[in-house]
């Protein structure tokens, strides 16, 4: 098969939109793949073929392959081309609520990934074995979870985020975005619209999707905070109260009332994501669970903290959601093995959890450090957002310097960089700006991501630097 035939879904590139190209592309491809109109094994056109027939550079289509190779869509076969991986046949709840490994050969900086680094492998054999040794259920699970893990994980958050729920019960989950589309559907979102933290990680857009509501963002103010308004029509708000990535900025007390004062004024419910790779702090703020009670569920997991293939969260539900949670979990057959729960009950209730989330926190502040340090001498054409969340850099860039074409560029060096652009839902705007996590890099990981990083913004501002008779 030629090329020129092997691409037969249209593509609609939007230019003025503040999604850059490359993700639209990649978007676009992925549903395609989603719906059945590419199927696996697939032969897609290369990368100069695809570009020349919908007008945009190279760079652009060589992105956007790099983000479905990292996404586990495309696979490449020697002397041959690329195609339609044969595992992207998984149902699309599958792979819209989880993130595939990234490509060995890639540097992926996208925030939110666990690392190895001092890794507690014996913590680790130790919970695993004991799980082992326990005689297999002579049932099905519960339906909530084990009552063990469920009590750890109870434990976990009054211990660690100061959270007393004796009204509230603990449900196990695969994930975090699964809990969000589980709450979201005992609500009864279908067909309505949510009011979600923006920017925030794509996995809670398509986590509204998924419960089949329509994401629609929380007004934010010149300097990303909530600006304390939940648009009409919202029944549910999403939003991380200390948090998400890539800004971490942590919500006020004030804007926490108002919230809660929203929640019980409009018969509305917040979903709070907790972020169990924040370090507590040692003068916390009021819990949105203290101030609204009942209308208020905390979802969450331990994909970084660990590793993604244990696939575990939770769900804090008032008593009056848990039974409509738990049946949407059941339905949708969302629950981690026996032996997983047992395990990660352990980890729990001999502290390795907690220990890791300190460990974690000066290993990320090392590596902040590093790249705060590399990237100084760029200053003041660049402009490196204040510290927020563990393990991310945000990277203002100037005017001339455009974040997609940055993007596009490391693309083709073998280093994804997210754009801040990629945060946002779509028609939102975006600032300038690329969003680089470093925390679960490797150091040589992270030196080659940098080196590549400053080689394409010195490459960059050279012309300007030139025009300027610098």
């Amino acid at each position: 098969m030629r090329d020129q035939e092997s691409l037969t879904v249209p593509i609609g590139l939007d230019r003025t939109s503040h999604r850059p190209l490359q993700e639209q592309l990649a978007r676009q491809l992925a549903q395609a793949v989603d719906n059945g109109q590419l199927a696996r094994g697939h032969r897609l056109p290369s990368t100069r073929t695809l570009s020349r027939r919908l007008d945009v550079s190279r760079g652009v289509a060589l992105a956007a392959y790099e983000i479905l190779y990292a996404r586990g869509y495309l696979e490449s076969r020697r002397g041959s081309g690329t195609y339609v991986a044969d595992t992207a046949d998984r149902p699309a709840a599958v792979r819209t609520l989880s993130r595939p490994a990234p490509r060995a050969d890639l540097v992926d900086c996208t925030p939110g990934q666990a690392t190895r680094e001092a890794f507690p492998l014996a913590a680790w054999r130790a919970a695993w074995r004991h799980a082992s040794f326990q005689p297999p259920l002579a049932c099905d699970l519960p339906a909530g979870g084990l009552p063990e893990l469920r009590q750890a994980v109870f434990e976990h958050l009054r211990r660690t985020r100061g959270l007393v729920a004796e009204e509230h019960e603990v449900l196990i989950t695969t994930g975090a975005p699964q809990g969000v589309a589980h709450v979201l559907a005992a609500l009864g979102t279908r067909g309505r619209r949510v009011a979600v933290q923006d920017p925030a990680p794509s996995a809670w857009g398509q986590a509204v999707e998924y419960a089949g509501a329509t994401a629609v963002a929380l007004p934010a103010d010149r300097d990303g905070g909530w600006t304390g308004v939940v648009p009409p029509s919202c029944p549910v708000a999403v939003v991380s109260p200390d948090g998400p990535a890539p800004s971490g900025t942590v919500m006020p007390a004030l804007r926490r009332r108002q919230l809660a004062d929203w929640a019980r004024r409009e018969d509305g419910h917040v979903v709070a994501v907790a972020q169990d790779h924040i370090a507590p702090s040692a003068a916390p703020l009021p819990r949105l669970l203290h101030m609204a009670g009942d209308r208020v569920a905390v979802v969450g997991d331990f994909r970084t903290v660990f590793s993604p293939s244990l696939r575990i969260g939770y769900v804090l539900a008032h008593r009056s959601l848990a039974g409509d949670v738990v049946r949407c979990v059941s339905r949708g057959h969302d629950q981690p093995s026996a032996v997983a729960q047992s395990a990660m009950a352990h980890l729990l209730t001999e502290g390795h959890v907690t220990r890791r989330l300190r460990r974690l926190a000066h290993l990320f502040a090392r590596k902040d450090a590093v790249v705060r340090a590399s990237l100084a001498p760029l200053q003041p054409g660049i402009n490196l957002a204040a510290p927020g969340t563990p393990g991310v850099v945000v990277v203002h860039l100037p005017d001339h310097t455009r974040a997609e074409q940055v993007h596009a560029e490391l693309g083709l060096r073998g280093v994804v960089v997210p754009t801040l652009a990629s945060y946002h839902l779509p028609g939102r705007p975006a600032a300038n700006a690329l969003v680089l996590g470093h925390g679960h890099l490797s150091d040589r990981a992270l030196r080659t991501a940098l080196g590549e990083l400053i080689a394409v913004l010195r490459a960059d501002r050279a012309p300007v630097n030139r025009a300027c008779g610098l």
